[in-house]
């Protein structure tokens, strides 16, 4: 079965809170996947409306989310931030990810960024900033491997990798 990139759908609701029990008490990649969802149709709503730039919480920025689905299962979860501000600008980039934890080592990463990435260039962006701890060598990996070159490191609690992908013509 292939992958691909989907909008949140209600037809993912199971999917979506088994992915959340899979999580567990793990830190949630990206930002939305701490959105509250105990009423699934609100929850889509404000992914909606963060897509918009409405509702925004304090030094949020617009972001669109998105899902990699096999059939019926969501693998993982993106958000793309066409325009950032300069704390994100800063430290957290353009694109935030996460695979769902039965599912990594499978490249499920490197797909769901390339394809994140393809959306940009369609938005008219030519140059992505995505970030990721030093000590998340998977995260690096994958960032390589969709022809990110690292441009700096900075010391925020942890040590950020900031990497930059341009569209090449």
């Amino acid at each position: 079965m292939t992958v691909m990139l989907v909008k949140p759908h209600l037809r993912f609701k199971e999917s979506y809170n088994n992915y959340i029990n899979e999580l567990a008490d793990e830190e949630r990649y990206p930002l939305t996947m701490d959105f509250d969802h105990t009423n699934f149709d609100s929850f889509l709503n404000k992914l909606r409306e963060y897509e918009n730039g409405e509702s925004l919480q304090e030094e949020h920025v617009a972001n669109i989310t998105y899902w990699l689905v096999e059939g019926s299962e969501i693998i993982g979860v993106s958000n793309l931030r066409p325009k950032l501000n300069k704390q994100i600008q800063y430290c957290g980039g353009h694109i935030g990810l996460g695979i769902r934890p039965s599912k990594r080592r499978n490249d499920f990463g490197s797909k769901l960024l390339e394809l994140t990435i393809q959306e940009a260039w369609k938005l008219g962006l030519t140059e992505l900033h995505i970030h990721c701890y030093k000590s998340n060598l998977a995260s690096a990996k994958v960032i390589q491997a969709n022809n990110g070159r690292l441009h700096s490191e900075i010391d925020a609690d942890q040590v950020v990798q900031r990497y930059v992908v341009n569209k090449t013509l």
